[in-house]
């Protein structure tokens, strides 16, 4: 006799994977004390803690519901499978992962190109660290993300989505802005402002001292706008791979972006998957949308 749900497995799924009650209430459109109760029916029927509660902090999966939860993604991917075999709709969810600081270059039009090729596909979008994302894939928090392809993992599927070469960033007034390329040596004479977003940092590092060069770090900055603002207000200079449109820091001033006269080495962006876990007819659709959204200019 089966003594659980589709329906409280997917509950349970959501609150593991967004580490709260309260939220996989507000994706999934229920209330919290439903979601509550499915996890603590499903400890019921298998006998054990699937979570652990600490008061203002969420929930935590133990190492037996983290097991669960990626064999329920499998059961609800299968039972998804079912329903799209025996109907012509594409409906279901996809959780999609994104290293914060690409998120919102690629996201947002990632989503208006969903909504409009399938609507009843729901995307729960989940901003990262480059550290955190193979993780989350991995354990089955993720179904797929877009990211770096820094350092390739063991136990994941990467695609190339696209190439980026490394620009200097720097405030409009500066006086290398005027040159239409920059000089590294002359742009390492100046104060330097860099991410700390771990292992970007640290492979934009490892490039310059592959190179004979260590730059005269002035800043650290915890957040891709926190290190615009920076170099817009003239703290210093940096080298970015993302180089949004809008050439305007969040307090107005403007930057520019100007490519190297020598050649770093450059940063594929990725799409991203766990190995061991099939690809269901959503996925793998949105799969194919991201790929034909995100690709050489």
């Amino acid at each position: 006799m089966i003594r659980y749900s589709l329906k409280q497995l997917s509950y349970f799924v959501a609150a593991a994977e967004l580490r709260s009650t309260s939220a996989a209430a507000r994706v999934l459109h229920v209330s919290q004390p439903s979601i509550s109760g499915a996890i603590k029916q499903l400890e019921e029927s298998f006998g054990q803690t699937l979570v652990i509660r600490l008061k203002g902090q969420g929930v935590t999966p133990t190492p037996y519901g983290q097991q669960l939860m990626i064999r329920s993604k499998q059961l609800l991917n299968m039972a998804s499978n079912l329903y799209s075999d025996c109907t012509t709709e594409m409906a279901g969810s996809v959780s999609l992962g994104s290293f914060t600081d690409i998120s919102p270059y690629y996201i947002p039009e990632i989503l208006r190109e969903m909504q409009q090729a399938y609507p009843d596909i729901e995307a729960r979008i989940v901003n990262a660290g480059l550290n955190e994302i193979p993780t989350a894939l991995k354990r089955g928090g993720l179904d797929l993300a877009i990211t770096y392809g820094v350092l390739p993992e063991d136990g994941l599927v990467y695609e190339r989505l696209k190439t980026v070469s490394p620009h200097a960033m720097l405030a409009a007034e500066h006086p290398l802005a005027s040159l239409e390329q920059v000089p590294l040596v002359k742009l390492l004479e100046h104060p330097f402002v860099l991410s700390d977003a771990p292992y970007a940092s640290d492979y934009l590092m490892m490039a310059l001292s592959g190179l004979g060069w260590i730059p005269k770090i002035a800043h650290n900055a915890q957040n891709f706008e926190l290190q615009r603002g920076m170099v817009a207000n003239r703290l210093g200079v940096s080298l970015v791979y993302t180089q949004p449109l809008c050439t305007k820091s969040y307090d107005g001033k403007d930057l520019v972006f100007r490519p190297l006269v020598e050649s770093l080495p450059t940063q594929d962006i990725v799409l991203v998957r766990n190995k061991h876990l099939e690809l269901t007819p959503v996925t793998a659709a949105v799969w194919q949308l991201i790929k034909s959204s995100v690709k050489e200019e």
